[in-house]
């Protein structure tokens, strides 16, 4: 009887003082915690469960979910602290940190800083003319005057409201990209978004400062477009030049200005000769607000430069003299680090230097 008494209250002690027996916990590993992108590119774990390597059938989370983990390997495209924890037959291990600089970023960038507006719009969207000018006068406004001819504006035209003539199927994929987006509505650079009335204004002008002065470029773009002799094709080149080692992907739009058609109007009614603006007639990489890899590597390392071509059938309805190219190029977290942008016929930007 003594013997049972000392079990249970051995029981007891252990259920009071929740200790776990250890052994029977996955173990999560990495090869590397301390992670410099200028000279290193990824980790890779390992998972062993009672000193067996269970890794191919072990899941492995991170909180929050990080960029470039796939599988067991971890590819970091910023800097960052980064959590992680396997989970093998419902058990949890402990949680391993990685901790990813950047050794090459500058201070000061030697390019000058572009920055990319998508304007979510339609021709069926009576309130989408007063978006516009809401955005004109803010950029008009002292404070944004100044980096106004650095600021390209995208107008990406949907059918949520009505027939667009001038609608492409991809606006949706990118404007689902950002929640709660009505018309009129924009992005900067891809990261911050809201309406265009006038109680979201001070959100756009926010957006627009921070990307000036808050996110330095390392990389400069160069953009360059040659019709054949035919006049019927585009040879369209984007060059990537990087101040540090980071992932790229690129966007290359086709942007008309100055077409003359149908728009609803709040303040009157409906006009058939409405000016669109900046119109987005067609996205000439795959993937749409995602971008395209320049190389079968997406990285770039600092100080030096990848390039891509593409040729683009010409659309009659274009009116080439009002068409140009803008070229975006997204960093490693899917924002916009820099652009430029050319003219379709015969235009080259170069790299923008300060």
């Amino acid at each position: 009887m003594k013997y049972i008494s000392a079990f249970l209250a051995a029981a007891v002690l252990l259920s009071c003082t929740g200790t776990v027996d250890d052994s029977s916990l996955p173990v999560l590993e990495a090869s590397d915690t301390e992670i410099d992108l200028a000279s290193e590119s990824q980790t890779v774990f390992t998972v062993t469960y009672n000193g067996m390597d269970v890794t191919s059938g072990s899941s492995i989370i991170s909180t929050p979910s990080a960029p470039g983990l796939n599988g067991n390997v971890f590819t970091p495209t910023s800097e960052g602290t980064f959590v992680f924890h396997a989970v093998y037959n419902g058990k949890e291990s402990e949680q391993v940190t990685v901790n990813v600089v950047n050794s090459d970023v500058r201070v000061e960038s030697i390019y000058d800083r572009h920055v990319f507006v998508a304007e979510f719009t339609g021709a069926s969207c009576a309130f989408c003319p007063a978006g516009y000018d809401n955005m004109m006068q803010q950029l008009a406004r002292p404070a944004l005057s100044k980096y106004k001819s650095n600021i390209h504006i995208a107008a990406f035209h949907s059918e949520e409201m009505g027939k667009d003539s001038l609608a492409i199927d991809e606006t949706m994929q990118i404007k689902n990209m950002f929640s709660g987006l009505d018309l009129p509505s924009y992005t900067v650079d891809l990261r911050d978004s809201g309406g265009l009335n006038s109680d979201g204004m001070s959100g756009f002008s926010s957006a627009l400062k921070a990307s000036f002065e808050e996110y330095t470029p390392h990389c400069g773009v160069a953009v360059s477009s040659t019709l054949d002799a035919d006049g019927n094709t585009a040879g369209i080149e984007v060059k990537i030049a990087s101040e540090l080692t980071s992932e790229y992907r690129v966007v290359v739009l086709i942007v008309q200005d100055g077409i003359v058609g149908y728009q609803k109007h709040g303040e009157y009614g409906e006009l058939d000769d409405y000016t669109h603006k900046h119109v987005v007639r067609h996205i000439v990489t795959e993937n749409a607000g995602k971008g395209e890899r320049l190389a079968d590597d997406s990285r770039i390392a600092a100080g030096q430069e990848a390039s891509k071509k593409w040729t683009v059938s010409l659309d009659r309805r274009w009116v080439l003299a009002n068409t140009s190219v803008y070229a975006l190029a997204l960093d490693g977290d899917g924002y916009v680090n820099n652009m430029n942008f050319c003219a379709i016929d015969g235009g080259n930007s170069g790299s923008d230097l300060k």
